[in-house]
Order: structure tokens, then sequence, then C-alpha cells
């Protein structure tokens, strides 16, 4: 049986983090978004210079790329017969990709076994974490277009969720092994 988690929070919020340990304890497959994006914005073509820009300024992949990437790793896990789960870290980030998201899983009769964390930091606490990571993207204009997008973009796909019922939410200011605990405490009522 599968199971599908998407993790979800501001940026800094500490969602790598938690996947990483997460995919040590539960042997899940991991689809890392921004990894994908990042390693795609790489290629010298014309799709990796536009994406790579729009990733330098802050903005959102567009959804046809993002399940671009996706589907592959998604096809892939219907036909293993010992994968326990796949977990999303940092997607659905838009309206749009959830209901493509809830179209597939339907289609794959996955729909009952999608759950979502949402991992809640401040956004002052957001600012701060970002500056002492220091990736490339994390500049003070782009950190500020990354929060503003959140606000319109997922804060939607999180109430979307807590409408449907799948999402739980866990304090992100917390120590790792808090929210790791936490977590836990959400997750062992679905997970097999």
């Amino acid at each position: 049986m599968v199971f599908l988690l998407s993790i979800l929070g501001r940026p800094g919020a500490g969602k790598g983090t938690q996947v990483k340990i997460l995919q040590r304890q539960t042997g899940f497959e991991v689809i890392r978004t921004g990894q994908l994006l990042r390693k795609r914005a790489k290629k010298p073509d014309m799709i990796g210079k536009k994406l790579r820009n729009a990733l330098e300024h802050g903005m959102l992949a567009p959804t046809p790329l993002v399940f671009s990437l996706w589907m592959p790793r998604l096809l892939k896990l219907c036909d293993k017969k010992n994968s326990v789960g796949m977990i999303f870290d940092g997607n659905p980030r838009k309206l749009y990709e959830a209901y493509m998201l809830e179209e597939l899983f339907d289609l794959l009769g996955w729909a009952d076994r999608f759950r979502v964390c949402y991992i809640h930091i401040s956004e002052e606490e957001s600012r701060k974490r970002l500056l002492r990571r220091a990736r490339f993207d994390d500049t003070n204009g782009d950190i500020a277009t990354r929060l503003q997008w959140f606000r319109t973009e997922v804060e939607p796909v999180l109430d979307y969720y807590r409408k449907k019922n799948v999402l739980f939410e866990v304090n992100g200011e917390q120590s790792v092994a808090e929210v790791h605990k936490e977590m836990s405490r959400h997750l062992k009522r679905f997970l097999p």
C-alpha cells in the first residue's frame, strides 16, 4: 500500500530536514521539487535559462514544468511492488497543482492515502533562517518575494487541504527533534 505525504511550510521552515528524517525512518521515496528545479535550471537550454531566472527572482516555476519533473517518479512508484510511500518536499505550492495531484491520486486509487503536514513558522523566523542558510536564491529581495507568494499561493492550498480534512499542523519553531516528535504523533494514525 502506497502512502503519500506532502510537507509544506514557509521557506526555511525545516521541511527538507524533516523529510530526511522521515525518509530514513520509513524508506519512503522523496520528490524534492526545489532540488529538481535547481538541477533543471542548470541545463544550458532555453527552459533552463528561463527557469534559473525565475528562481533567482523568487518566482514559482510553471506548474506544467513541475509536473513534468514529478510524473516519471510517480509513475515509477506505480510499478514498484514494495514501495511504501512518497514524500513531497514543499509541494504542492499552488491550488492548480493540488487539483492536478488530486486527479492523479484519484486515477491511481491513492486519494485516501494522502496527508499534508504544515510546518508553521512566522515570517520573521523564515527571514532569519533563510539569511543564515545563504543559498543563491536567499537574498533579501527574493526572500520578500517568496514570502509574498507563500501568502498568495500556498496559504490557499493549506486552506483547501484543511477543508478536505487531510492537513495537520506542527509548530516549526521548536527544535528539530521536537518538530519530528510532533509530526510522528500525527503520522501514527495514517502510516502503514
